[in-house]
């Protein structure tokens, strides 16, 4: 008669099998990726989102105080008052997006301001960063540019406050192609309206210089009046008007403060005259005047 045999102990072959990975041996626990750094081009386009507004605000302003109200403060100094008012609006404003995690550009591009470790910048942080914008801007905005060749497309307010940009919302191959083509041709843009306003466009002290010499040129005109009615005809010698005002001294030296000297020329004979000079501000503005005046 056969003995029972008692049940085998379970070895460690009948233990559950592990799932296979694809080449046969256990397959890993997925990591969760890290977000993937926001592309320079979108970071561009916020970068106009947010700071479009703040621009306009700053020459609707100048435009109010120079061409409605007229201004003269503006010329000694005034328009600096009303930049840095602005440029303080704007680093506010930059500040509290940082601490929020995104200012209004970034949030419509997708993009957010964290640390290395994803997380949110903080308060400190978030200041240290808007400052930072002061060092990237002035120069040529070099401290954006550095993120072109920065391993992670870091700025300098970024290297500053130890923060990284990155993209939390995925965009497809047509939407980034998109955003890139818009970033260069605003970049261009942006570029072509920097140079016209720095090279074209008047500034408060160009005003007031066409302003003095279109002023030199009525009293210019008065002393032609005042020849006229001495002697019959007017003055075509620049020498001839300065007898006539009393103090050839001062004469010239009003001349020189507000007048181009190479630009100066009269043209009179007994019933008319033409004064055309060039003013002091950077392009030499033409100004000119005609007589006899109204009522001379």
């Amino acid at each position: 008669m056969d003995e029972p045999q008692s049940p085998a102990a379970p070895s460690s072959s009948s233990a559950p099998p592990s799932p296979e990975g694809e080449n046969g041996g256990p397959a890993r626990t997925a990591l969760p990726s890290a977000p993937p750094l926001a592309k320079i081009t979108d970071r561009f386009l916020a970068f106009l989102l947010d700071l479009l507004p703040f621009l306009a605000g700053y020459y609707g302003t100048l435009y109010c105080r120079i061409v409605l109200k007229h201004d003269p403060t503006l010329v000694t100094g005034g328009w600096k008052r009303i930049f840095l008012g602005w440029a303080a609006a704007y680093l506010l404003y930059q500040m509290l997006g940082n601490f929020f995690g995104a200012t209004l550009g970034k949030r419509l591009l997708g993009l957010r301001v964290v640390r290395p470790d994803a997380s949110r910048p903080g308060f400190a942080r978030s200041v240290v960063r808007a400052l930072g914008y002061a060092a990237s801007m002035p120069v040529f905005n070099l401290g954006f540019i550095w993120a072109l060749f920065q391993a992670e497309s870091r700025a300098w307010h970024d290297l500053l406050a130890r923060t990284i940009v990155i993209e939390v919302q995925a965009k497809t191959q047509g939407q980034a192609g998109r955003n890139a083509l818009f970033a260069f041709a605003s970049l261009a843009g942006f570029l072509a309206l920097n140079w016209w306003f720095f090279i074209f466009s008047p500034t408060p002290a160009d005003r007031e210089a066409i302003r003095k010499a279109r002023e030199g040129l009525k009293v210019l005109a008065a002393v032609e009046e005042a020849v006229k009615a001495e002697r019959g005809a007017y003055a075509d010698q620049l020498a001839d008007l300065a007898k006539a005002s009393g103090d050839v001294r001062q004469f010239k030296e009003a001349m020189e403060g507000i007048f181009d000297p190479d630009g100066f020329r009269l043209a009179a004979d007994k019933d008319s005259f033409e004064i055309r000079a060039r003013a002091l501000d950077r392009r030499r503005s033409e100004v000119s005047l005609a007589g006899p005046l109204k009522g001379g």
